[in-house]
């Protein structure tokens, strides 16, 4: 690769000379510490931070050797091997090894029949891996890579690959499955467009040399996922088994042109799928960032009113996925997470996160300050740079920048290129936005047209009151969450999960009933409690009313009937005696039904006196006698 090439993988490197400089993709450089420039051997790359050029070619997607000119002694000086795969013919002969190594990077080897190496394959005729084990296998599945075929060997099911990866099948390859008496083939192509093409392609070489052909879409994929993908998130054998017995047998004729191949952008029609092709799908299956509320792969907003903590709630969020941890109760996905802070003040953000604890490891790169006016394509080459798995835009409008944010075209137009960046890089999109004026149903919180809300899988509503914050969800995927209580640690300004709103506004009412009736004099009815009481609804009053009497912290007296309405007081009162109970009446007299003294009288508060002096008084006794 050239200077020249290189340059243009890079956004803002610049020529300086004989050489060029820009910023280095391996880490968040902001004083364009990488420079390089073409060397006798190929590319020569300096990071002055310190990043080496095998981490430096990584974090632009290529390999290693790609900077050497083809020069494979080279690569391998720079990097080590992680694993050896050996390809055998018919006979068992070893035929080559390709390498892998860390950096990321494929090196093959041939033998040279003297014991030792000669690092190419030419004229080397190319066989399937694994080909010695598939003889006599009736069934054998065909797959991408390397990793799977060892990852369904593992299970006990006879799988194989070609060297080279997507798009590198010859009918060569299909004669030796036939040679070997394989009859059937399963296709489980990666969840990608070259995946998908390379199966078509080992497909159709199939079934022209009569071998029966089942292809096989696994749901819940992450973008450019396979079956080990599939298998690590508990996917089994048998699972797998089932997909393979529900899939129709594939046909040349649906591989044909205008048969079911997805249309190219010159098509000029639309992607129609038949209906018995779309219930012939197996079910997806919802793969999570934060389990239950955020989807992988899926755009959210996050909306409330000014100071209602929003940016507190997103870079909590931030800190716990890049540190795999719980997010206010909901378990989260481990990964790198890149969080653009484009209305706070750097200070703020660095205090916030170094109040929580963050450390040096935790993989979240941040951006302060305005977004540039290209600030969406540069999002872009970072997410495939730095392959997160959430991206935090902190506010929206800052980014996107719309003239009219309540124009409907507009905002669609606007948010369409985050859904993509979504969707195409398997990263979570969370964008915080202001709530509109006054008070709106979740759905409709976000400022702005309904196309703001329309677009997200999830709207998070952060509201403020005098006694709480809350939070509730809309979702596209998995039930709503109802509103909840947050608490706040004034230390750290870490947010944690609270009881739900409802139960919050419950305990209030219950402390208010409480202290009201510690006022009274004499029982009270309902009515005078509810009028009494302020603050929330005469549901949520009598809820905790019904609640207090459950657990004996309230009496009650009355049949609650006209004339003999429910009264209710402190469950330490004692209510006037029904004549003729003698036990009624020796309670009233301070006894127990046997006639021990158990308490004081209530006359002895005196008349007109609240019953909460008279406790004070009381306990103020106690405490003398226990002196």
């Amino acid at each position: 690769m050239t200077a020249e090439a290189f340059a243009l993988r890079l956004v803002g490197a610049r020529r300086s000379g004989g050489r060029y400089i820009g910023h280095c993709p391996a880490h968040a450089d902001e004083r364009e510490s990488l420079s390089f420039a073409d060397g006798e051997r190929g590319l020569v790359v300096k990071c002055h931070a310190g990043c080496s050029a095998a981490t430096i070619a990584q974090a632009c997607g290529l390999r290693l050797s790609d900077f050497f000119n083809g020069n494979a002694a080279t690569a391998r000086s720079a990097s080590r091997v992680v694993a050896e795969h050996e390809y055998r013919d018919e006979d068992g002969a070893l035929r080559y090894v390709v390498e892998r190594r860390a950096p990321k990077a494929f090196l093959q080897r041939r033998p040279d029949g003297r014991g030792g190496w000669i690092w190419n394959l030419d004229g080397v005729r190319r066989v399937l891996y694994r080909l010695p084990e598939l003889a006599g296998q009736q069934t054998v599945y065909v797959v991408e890579g390397k990793r799977d075929a060892e990852a369904l060997a593992a299970l006990g099911i006879p799988a194989t690959t070609n060297a080279g990866g997507a798009g590198k099948w010859t009918d060569d390859y299909t004669a030796q499955l036939t040679a070997a008496g394989v009859e059937r083939v399963v296709i489980l192509p990666d969840n990608d467009r070259a995946g998908q093409d390379h199966a078509r392609v080992v497909a159709k070489s199939c079934l022209v040399a009569g071998l029966t052909v089942k292809l096989i879409q696994l749901a819940g994929l992450p973008p450019k996922g396979d079956v080990s993908d599939w298998l690590a998130t508990g996917h089994t054998r048998e699972a797998l088994a089932e997909l393979v017995k529900a899939a129709p047998v594939l046909t040349l004729a649906e591989l044909e042109p205008g048969a079911t191949k997805e249309p190219t952008a010159d098509d000029g029609g639309l992607t129609l799928t038949s209906l018995r092709d779309l219930l012939r799908e197996p079910e997806e299956a919802v793969p999570w960032l934060v389990e239950g509320r955020l989807p992988a792969g899926g755009l959210s907003l996050l909306a409330g009113k000014p100071k209602a903590g929003k940016s507190t709630v997103a870079r909590c969020l931030a800190l716990a996925v890049a540190r795999g941890e719980p997010w206010l109760g909901f378990k989260a996905t481990l990964g790198p997470v890149i969080y653009l802070a484009l209305e706070e003040k750097r200070a703020e953000v660095r205090r916030h996160f170094a109040a929580m604890g963050a450390r040096d490891p935790d993989p979240v790169f941040v951006m302060v300050g305005s977004s540039p006016a290209d600030g969406l394509a540069r999002l872009r080459v970072e997410a495939e740079r730095r392959r997160p798995v959430l991206i935090i835009v902190d506010p929206i409008l800052r980014m996107v920048r719309v003239k009219d944010a309540n124009d409907y075209a507009t905002m669609t137009a606007a948010l369409e290129p985050l859904l993509a960046l979504a969707r195409e890089t398997g990263a979570h999109v969370l964008l915080v936005h202001h709530a509109g004026k006054g008070e709106r149903a979740d759905v409709d919180a976000a400022l702005g047209s309904t196309a703001i809300a329309g677009a997200p899988d999830t709207i998070l509503v952060l509201k403020r009151s005098e006694r709480y914050r809350t939070l509730s969800t809309v979702q596209r995927y998995g039930e709503d969450l109802e509103e909840m209580t947050l608490t706040l640690d004034p230390d750290t300004r870490a947010v944690g999960p609270g009881v739900s709103r409802q139960e919050a506004e419950k305990g209030e009412a219950e402390r208010a009933i409480l202290d009201y009736l510690a006022r009274q004099s004499q029982p009270v009815d309902e009515p005078a409690i509810m009028e009494a009481v302020e603050g929330g609804k005469t549901k949520v009053k009598r809820a905790a009313l019904r609640a207090l009497v459950d657990r004996g912290s309230v009496a009650r007296t009355g049949a609650g009937k006209n004339g003999d309405p429910h009264r209710y007081a402190d469950s330490r009162f004692s209510f006037p005696p029904i004549p003729g109970n003698e036990e009624t009446r020796n309670r009233d007299e301070g006894l127990s039904p046997d006639g021990d003294a158990i308490y004081s009288r209530p006359h002895e508060t005196g008349p007109g006196r609240p019953l909460a002096e008279f406790r004070e008084r009381e306990s103020e006794a106690v405490e003398e006698v226990e002196l």
